[in-house]
């Protein structure tokens, strides 16, 4: 067990509890217009914002943003954002959110897109056929050449719904039943479409988007949210580098690392990479280890330029979990401990909030102390004077 025994020491510097609520969707509808693989609940960067910052329009970043969680929250309380992530998917997903467009400006901008305009056959058509109907696919098709002569905020904003609705289990989204989260590969999803017995079948696209953004938009954001989202930083860098940053700039950092091997983010998204026009990159190393040691040095690069870009006694939050490996069961929160040695932050306390597994946990078979996390464990970490 990595890191076995250490913190028993220090045992009154670890707190159990139900920090949070363990209850789905309790954040506000903007944080879920999009889902995304590994990402932490709204309620938990707010929870820490309560607890560290004491004043408003303060500064709080997240090395690996990943869909956008604590950069929103930190506007609907008030603060500006640093959204840092090495995927340019995550950048999309949070920028996308800077500005939330009033609804009757989005439905007028989505009126007036012509998404029955002929489109020419692409060589790749054959791996998008087995999800969305020929007609369908021509929509989308459409919508992406807007997407790409379009730069104004409701044209971003659509492009963020649509993405949401590309491929899905129901029929609110484009696709023909799939996994919402996964984009799996087009021979799975012709074999699921063949034992399942169905073919993609003709689904519009606007009337899809309008109802989502109805969803989303429901609940006003706060009335001062782009006072203080127009001051966000948006960061396509690794972690442990992050030269856009200034030092000592940061009040407060929430984040949650890649858990070793769990998510594999290229392979996982990429109908939403063919959607956005993301393509692949040799260079762009996304952070996932099968080697523990590999983690725990990667954490420790992280650490030591998060301590360059807080301020002095400033806080850090680094959330963590359990994860099985092989017999062993890896704790990581204990490794994170260990590697601030020397980075110039010291422990100051672990959060462990217990709950119960959520939907999707089950929708992976995850079990108590199986294959994953079944508990946040935030370390934090001060830097210290």
């Amino acid at each position: 067990m990595a890191g076995a025994g250490r913190l028993l020491k220090d045992s009154d510097k670890i707190v159990f509890g139900e920090f949070w609520t363990a209850k789905q969707r309790q954040g506000h509808p903007i944080h879920h217009t999009v889902s995304y693989r590994a990402s932490f609940k709204p309620e938990l960067p707010s929870f820490f914002m309560k607890e560290f910052l004491k004043k408003k329009n303060r500064v709080v970043y997240d090395p690996f943003g990943g869909r956008g969680t604590t950069a929103i929250q930190a506007n609907i309380e008030g603060h500006a954002a640093i959204h840092n992530d090495i995927h340019p998917l995550s950048i999309f997903l949070a920028s996308a959110r800077q500005y939330v467009p009033k609804f009757v400006d989005l439905e007028k901008k989505l009126n007036l897109l012509d998404l029955d305009k002929e489109v020419e056959d692409d060589p790749f058509d054959v791996y998008l056929l087995p999800f969305f109907h020929p007609r369908t696919l021509k929509e989308i098709k459409n919508l992406k050449h807007y997407m790409a002569i379009d730069d104004s905020v409701e044209m971003k904003f659509i492009s963020l719904i649509a993405l949401s609705r590309l491929h899905g289990h129901s029929t609110g989204f484009f696709s023909v039943y799939t996994f919402p989260q996964v984009s799996i590969p087009p021979e799975a999803q012709a074999k699921n479409n063949l034992k399942r017995g169905v073919t993609p079948e003709y689904r519009p696209i606007k009337p899809r988007i309008l109802q989502k953004m109805k969803r989303d938009l429901a609940l006003p954001i706060p009335p001062f949210y782009h006072e203080f989202s127009k001051n966000n930083i948006y960061s396509l860098n690794s972690a442990n580098s992050v030269p856009n940053v200034e030092t000592e700039s940061v009040d407060l950092i929430v984040t949650s690392p890649p858990f070793l091997d769990k998510v594999d983010y290229e392979g996982d998204n990429w109908l939403r990479h063919w959607f956005l026009d993301i393509k692949k990159s040799k260079d762009r190393k996304l952070s996932i280890f099968s080697n523990i040691n590999d983690w725990n040095e990667f954490i420790r690069s992280t650490l030591k330029e998060s301590a360059r870009v807080l301020k002095k006694g400033a806080y850090m939050v680094m959330e963590v979990g359990e994860v099985k490996k092989g017999n062993s069961i890896l704790y990581l929160d204990e490794d994170v401990v260990r590697m601030a040695e020397g980075t110039g932050l010291v422990w100051n306390k672990t959060y462990v909030h217990t709950q119960s597994f959520t939907k999707l946990s089950n929708c992976w078979q995850v079990s108590n102390n199986e294959k994953g996390t079944n508990s946040n464990r935030c370390v934090v970490l001060r830097k210290v004077l």
